[in-house]
């Protein structure tokens, strides 16, 4: 399968599916390619789907410095990939960290972008945000990635989901870590957080021009709606969704996945053209 090495010094592996205009897809924290899996099938028939494996994750590569790990950097990975694989312009959807990085691209390439959507976004990590991010990093530190899932998934996950589907829960958490060919390594999760907790683009979300979905869930205790809302007050022009129900949660596109897929395919179909 595919890897490319970059021009910020890292090889990066990644997946293509699909024809149409390029649409790239960058996932959340610690989170490799393979998350994106319903999303690129329902894709895949109007546009050409890129995911990757973000630095740190997958079988890209796992910088051990934590300074390594900016969304700046992130960012700079995701326009660098697009170069490599001879894309000059791409729609670009990005999810929780995904999305944070998706605002540097934006911000810093902003010719590489056609359309934008930032789902479970926020502009600046403030002091509530750096201590919900401490109880994941807690287990990281400590050498116990398992309790890490199972952390993390009461922050990402609904309570319907976690008390309802015990066998989805366990196939999610069993292919984050233990059924994951590709696991995250300690570095690379350590590297996230440290991209999370030092995210700030808040005073510079004006530069983004582009059309720009924000998409939030209504029971998203990680990244709250709140902050979508201060994004999506500072990106001119900018649209704002958000989804409602039991599983509207921080992975609202796996557990709605229909719903999700549906409405933010839609909204790409309207801005879809842009390219040509």
């Amino acid at each position: 399968m595919p890897h490319t090495t970059i021009a910020t010094g890292i090889e990066m592996y990644y997946e293509v599916e699909g024809s149409g205009e390029p649409l790239l897809l960058i996932m959340g924290t610690n989170a490799d390619h393979t998350t994106w899996e319903s999303q690129v099938e329902a894709y895949q028939d109007t546009y050409t789907v890129i995911t990757y494996d973000a630095r740190g994750t997958g079988q890209s590569t796992h910088p051990e410095d934590r300074d390594e790990y900016s969304m700046r950097i992130l960012g700079d990975d995701a326009a660098a990939l697009l170069d490599a694989i001879g894309v000059e312009r791409a729609h670009i959807s990005g999810l929780s960290l995904g999305s944070a990085t998706a605002q540097e691209l934006a911000i810093n390439h902003p010719d590489k972008v056609a359309t934008l959507q930032l789902h479970c976004t926020w502009g600046k990590s403030d002091e509530w945000f750096n201590r919900m991010i401490d109880t994941n990093e807690f287990c990281i530190t400590h050498d116990d990635p398992e309790m890490y899932i199972r952390t993390a998934l009461l922050w990402v996950a609904s309570p319907a989901f976690i008390n309802d589907q015990p066998d989805d829960v366990e196939a999610f958490e069993r292919g984050f870590l233990l059924d994951n060919p590709h696991p995250p390594s300690k570095h690379g999760m350590l590297g996230h957080f440290h991209a999370d907790k030092t995210h700030d683009t808040l005073d510079r979300l004006h530069l983004i021009t582009v059309p720009t979905l924000i998409t939030s869930g209504e029971a998203d205790w990680q990244v709250p709606t709140r902050y979508g809302l201060e994004v999506q007050g500072r990106i001119p022009g900018s649209t704002m969704h958000v989804f409602t129900g039991p599983h509207s949660s921080h992975i609202a596109f796996h557990e709605m996945a229909d719903e999700w897929n549906t409405f933010t395919k839609a909204w790409l179909n309207r801005h879809s053209g842009t390219l040509s």
